[in-house]
């Protein structure tokens, strides 16, 4: 079984987004691992709503780059029971078997990365 990093748009919308999205699916994969992109951010996570993630492929991002927005969308969601909805995000990281998790966006979004990183240990 391969390897599995995925991606996560925290917070809104920024200059770039894309092209980072699109270098780190291409790296993944070159490097033999599967790239699920969480479409909704955080948001999809809290929720654990899994529809919401999508398997990224080379085709899916090699133009994007040059467009505005972000192919995952973002979410700035701070949800009113945040331990509880923390749990929910840390079932779903690893019911889907995930190993590695690239966050992409701010203060809020590291935060939630270093906190995810913290309880998981390895993700």
């Amino acid at each position: 079984m391969k390897d599995v990093i995925s991606i996560v748009v925290g917070g809104g919308p920024a200059p770039g987004i894309n092209g980072v999205i699109n270098s780190a699916v291409i790296e993944a994969i070159n490097e033999g691992k599967q790239v699920p992109g969480v479409k909704g951010g955080f948001k999809t996570l809290f929720r654990g709503d899994k529809n919401s993630i999508t398997k990224l492929t080379i085709d899916d991002v090699s133009r994007i780059h040059s467009r505005g927005g972000s192919l995952l969308h973002t979410s700035k969601d701070y949800p009113d029971r945040l331990q509880e909805s923390f749990n929910t995000l840390m079932q779903t990281l690893r019911s889907l078997k995930i190993k590695s998790l690239i966050t992409i966006r701010g203060d809020g979004t590291a935060y939630m990365a270093r906190w995810i990183e913290k309880e998981a240990g390895r993700v």
